[in-house]
């Protein structure tokens, strides 16, 4: 029984909960773990260019899958990966799925980034500027849609101009299936070789290939004129 004059809301009963006390905002604790994510942020994005640019250079040699693979490898050990540079990985799951969200839409630009200029140039070596030797002086041919008219029954000595950002290691010229002598001076970028055209009227094709860390394969048609 209570005591007389006593308020019975002073004596809450056993089962009754406490009231709930609101945790003290620790202002400190707060700024370290933001200062920890940003860095965990920093260096996803860092690990995610690298990791693109690597993609986009393992494409150009034809190794993409090998691409594929690695982003798998680099998504299982990103903890370790971050926590071997001392940086704490985020407590909240949302922080950590923005995390490795962050890592492959940064590894999927930086792809992208590295198979275009001025980094790289996907498209093979150019075939450009074609010209034929008339009284000892190099004329352009004229040319419509890839079709070049020469004097039918004639041979002609001709060259183009070609360039790439890496090296040519080979060229080839075919004419119906069989080779044509060619010569490459690396240090003006001219391939010279010769060509007898057939009669009058007739067209005739080459087939040039060239090879670096990429292959062009480009189709030149002549047409006889009399």
């Amino acid at each position: 029984m209570a005591n007389p004059g006593q308020n019975p809301r002073q004596n809450p009963k056993k089962n009754e909960e406490p009231l709930f006390e609101e945790p003290k905002f620790d202002k400190r604790q707060y700024l370290t773990y933001e200062r920890e994510r940003a860095k965990a942020i920093i260096s996803v994005f860092i690990t995610g260019a690298l990791i693109g640019l690597l993609s986009g250079e393992l494409e150009i040699y034809g190794y993409w899958y090998i691409s594929i693979i690695l982003i798998i490898v680099v998504i299982y050990f990103l903890r370790s990966i971050i926590t071997l540079f001392k940086i704490a990985i985020p407590k909240q799951t949302s922080h950590k799925l923005l995390m490795y969200l962050e890592l492959i839409i940064t590894w999927l630009v930086f792809w992208i980034i590295a198979l275009n200029p001025p980094l790289h140039v996907v498209s093979g070596p150019e075939v450009i500027d074609l010209e034929y030797m008339h009284n000892g002086n190099w004329t352009k041919l004229n040319e419509t849609n890839k079709q070049y008219d020469l004097l039918g029954g004639h041979s002609f000595q001709l060259r183009y101009y070609t360039e790439y950002k890496y090296n040519i290691t080979n060229i080839t010229i075919q004419e119906n299936g069989k080779a044509i002598s060619n010569t490459y001076d690396r240090s003006t970028g001219y391939v010279y070789f010769n060509l007898t055209m057939p009669t009058a009227g007739s067209t005739e094709s080459i087939n040039i290939n060239e090879t670096s860390t990429v292959t062009t394969h480009e189709t030149i048609q002549f047409f006889g004129i009399s």
